[in-house]
């Protein structure tokens, strides 16, 4: 247990950072040096998850993973300016995907990979002023659901959430998952305030509040990406990243998240302040 406690805080030590500079510094490497430095970072995310998908179901090395990867690599580089025009990419990705392989199930995993794919660029451009902050608040808010959600699951215990679907999960690491993405969502905000980012306390109210559904809706990301596993027999949905298990199960609650903040956003239409 030890062990693999160890490897999770050594993996989040390398990969955290990473995602951090590829968000922070991706307008500006694309400005000096004209490398697309997010949407490498998305297509490699998505490229990933494509791979894994295909291991799940047993269809690696298949013409099927090749055209998820191919339909995530044009949805990373095309969403800036196109995210209307990368859905019908999706969707003809999609029904070649399932054309080849016969797998409706299978097939979706297109849309389940390539639309969180989409929800990312599209809020990382819908506002450049605070595109980088918007972003980075998700990651932080999710990565705070994980935390809170794994310590005072362990911690306090209880009555099992879902035990048919995820037996680990408990109300009361529901409780802490909210609990802790609220707190980051606060701290967050107090950063926004002091570089004059959010108008007033309303907006920053806001911003925790919205943390504390995101927080619920990564939860259901997690628990349908662990209904998925137990349908087809697995543990992790594979051993890419030492004590984690694979992207999937590092990200699930993520692509939930993203999507719906996107949703939200493409409602507001007015980027995220309005």
């Amino acid at each position: 247990m030890n062990s693999n406690l160890a490897l999770r805080v050594l993996s989040a030590f390398i990969l955290a950072p990473a995602v951090i500079c590829a968000v922070w510094y991706g307008q500006t490497v694309y400005e000096i040096y004209n490398v697309p430095l997010y949407p490498i970072f998305l297509a490699v995310l998505g490229t990933g998850l494509a791979w894994e998908w295909g291991t799940m179901f047993q269809k690696k090395g298949s013409a099927n993973q090749l055209i998820m990867a191919l339909t995530v690599v044009l949805t990373a580089f095309m969403t800036e300016g196109n995210p209307a025009f990368c859905l019908w990419i999706i969707l003809l990705g999609t029904a070649c995907v399932y054309g080849i392989s016969g797998h409706f199930r299978f097939a979706l995993g297109c849309f389940y990979i390539c639309l969180p794919i989409l929800s990312l660029g599209y809020i990382y451009y819908i506002n450049e002023s605070v595109s980088r902050e918007v972003v980075l608040w998700l990651f932080f808010v999710v990565w705070a659901t994980d935390v809170g959600g794994f310590v005072i699951g362990k911690t306090v215990g209880g009555p099992k959430l879902a035990p048919k679907i995820s037996a680990k999960k408990t109300w009361s690491g529901l409780l802490g998952a909210i609990a802790f993405a609220m707190g980051v969502a606060w701290v967050f905000g107090l950063y926004l305030k002091a570089h004059d980012l959010l108008p007033d306390e309303v907006y920053r109210n806001r911003l925790i509040f919205s943390a504390g559904m995101l927080a619920v809706i990564a939860q259901a990301g997690d628990f349908f990406e662990s209904a998925i596993k137990r349908k087809l027999g697995l543990k992790d949905s594979s051993q890419l990243i030492p004590g984690h298990g694979g992207l999937f199960d590092r990200v699930d609650g993520l692509l939930f998240a993203a999507m719906a903040s996107a949703l939200v956003l493409a409602i507001m239409n007015n980027g995220w302040i309005s």
